[in-house]
């Protein structure tokens, strides 16, 4: 008589396991919806920087493809924020902290353009 007793709340515990995993399956979908279009912007902005000279507006086509991407809980996704900022600071020279320098923007930019590989594959079926 006991056995049925340890079935109820055993098949309970798995129904709320599976139900849990759900929703995280469907943000990262979520997410691929809003990082996929902006990866697409941010790869025509990209081959328009140059290390040795980039017009500082650049910098805004940059960051514009950005605001979506703030609210995503996806490592790919927030690394593909933080790092494409750091692009557009480089760009503009805004980040006190970090003084925009050739190489400083090379870097940063072969980083992000890895990113966008990243974010592909994340999104990938």
């Amino acid at each position: 008589m006991r056995r049925p007793l340890f079935t109820v709340p055993l098949t309970v515990a798995v129904a709320a396991v599976f139900l849990a995993a759900a929703p995280v399956a469907a943000a990262g979908d979520d997410d691929c919806s809003l990082l996929l279009p902006a990866a697409d912007r941010l790869e025509v902005v990209f081959n328009e920087i140059a290390p040795t000279g980039t017009p500082p507006w650049v910098a805004a086509q940059v960051r514009a493809p950005l605001s979506p991407l703030h609210n995503l809980s996806s490592p790919p996704g927030i690394d593909l924020r933080i790092r494409s900022n750091m692009v557009a600071s480089q760009i503009d020279d805004r980040d006190p902290y970090r003084p925009a320098t050739p190489e400083r923007l090379a870097g940063d930019l072969a980083k992000a353009r890895a990113l966008l590989v990243a974010v592909r594959d994340y999104c990938a079926p």
